[in-house]
């Protein structure tokens, strides 16, 4: 695509957007929550179904109940053919931001895809803009695995692990 402006042509699916409709689908989530400490997180069980909205996009629908606090969510995950990223959105029922994320894809010699997400979006807990670092790899058709952390005065905090099995 030489000129993402040009009305007359048509945008087809790239490679990358093929690859994210692969994943749409039902999933189990075992969520973990470091809340204050990486050794001891909060543990509860989620879901996602994953729908693709045309050819360009995937919407993710999750829900988990946080410790009798119904919690839920929405992303939306799609490839812009012009930077060459991932973009992604992420909303839900904890908190009135929408966090928005773009990274890169890389391919380990195993196998791994693994998407490495960045965005600068607030930090509800220090109460200022942040640099959020997403991580999700792909082990398999059938398992994926989003480590979240956001940066601090004191370093790289880890948030959250989802650890997701098809159905």
């Amino acid at each position: 695509m030489s000129d993402p402006d040009d009305e007359s042509r048509a945008y087809i699916a790239t490679p990358e957007h093929e690859w994210l409709t692969s994943l749409t689908g039902k999933w189990t989530v075992k969520c973990a929550y470091f809340m204050g400490s990486p050794d001891n997180p909060i543990e509860v069980d989620g879901t996602e179904n994953v729908t693709k909205m045309a050819p360009f996009w995937i919407i993710s629908h999750f829900t988990a109940d946080l410790l009798g606090t119904p919690m839920v969510g929405q992303a939306a995950t799609g490839f812009n053919p012009v930077t060459r990223k991932f973009v992604g959105t992420w909303q839900d029922s904890s908190i009135p931001f929408l966090y928005v994320f773009e990274g890169k894809m890389e391919t380990g010699k195993d196998g791994v895809k693994t998407i490495r997400f960045e965005g600068e979006n607030f930090d509800p807990v220090r109460r200022r803009i942040a640099l959020y670092r997403s991580c999700l790899r792909y082990p398999s058709p059938t398992e994926k695995i989003l480590d979240l952390s956001v940066e601090s005065d004191e370093g790289e905090i880890p948030i959250l692990r989802y650890h997701y099995k098809r159905v």
